[in-house]
């Protein structure tokens, strides 16, 4: 990936949350957030070669186990009588959804099926992206216009984002594009849109968020997130 999304600002998954997703033990949706943010951090993608490094040395001290007699003779006919893979059908690439034309994707977003728009708000919009094998966790791409807040919420388990184009801001501070949020059950807060740019985000959540306010309340239905 080349181009501004390289130009990252501060914020990075916690390395817990990379451990897990290196481990493959994050829930789909959450994975594919990490996956985009990895795409867009050289930083971050350096952390999991140095998880590649540790594993490496770890195989290296770990204790031999002993064969059975036949292991050689096993391994040899299978090289002799390699099985023929079966072909897989070439893709065809998707095609990027018109709403999305001013925002550069990484790769992961350009191979998932996006689907329509949904407004739920004036100006505001949630696209529903389709994540393998996942549970009914909310997976979608968000867009607010400059200068909207959110209405205020708390979590039910993590929420994860990348920003994809804009800024926005809450009482821990400012994120740019490829930037990564993480809140949970512990996070209050009520993100606002810079005021020079509509902002749009990839989030994905464990559960529905809580809102704490009468217009999140009435806005929840219509945004079922």
């Amino acid at each position: 990936m080349t181009g501004h999304l390289e130009e990252i600002g501060r914020h990075h998954p916690a390395e817990d949350i990379l451990w897990d997703y290196y481990r493959g033990a994050l829930k789909p949706g959450l994975a594919l957030v990490a996956r985009s943010h990895l795409e867009l951090c050289p930083h971050c993608r350096n952390d999991l070669t140095l998880f590649d490094t540790i594993g490496g040395a770890m195989l290296d001290q770990a204790e031999g186990v002993v064969l059975a007699d036949n292991a050689l003779d096993l391994a040899l006919a299978r090289i002799e009588r390699p099985e023929t893979p079966a072909s897989a059908p070439a893709k065809t690439p998707r095609r990027k959804p018109s709403f999305l034309a001013s925002v550069e994707l990484p790769q992961t977003l350009k191979d998932a099926h996006i689907h329509g728009r949904h407004w739920v708000a004036p100006g505001v919009w949630l696209a529903r992206v389709d994540v393998p094998e996942a549970d009914q966790s909310p997976t979608y791409l968000l867009r607010v216009p400059p200068g909207m807040a959110m209405p205020v919420h708390s979590h039910r388990g993590r929420e994860t984002t990348v920003v994809l184009k804009g800024r926005f801001s809450d009482a821990k501070g400012e994120y740019g594009v490829g930037d990564f949020v993480c809140c949970d059950d512990e996070d209050c807060h009520s993100p606002a849109v810079a005021a020079d740019g509509d902002c749009i985000c990839l989030i994905a959540q464990e559960a529905p968020i809580v809102p704490l306010s009468w217009l999140g309340r009435i806005l929840q239905p219509f945004a079922r997130i």
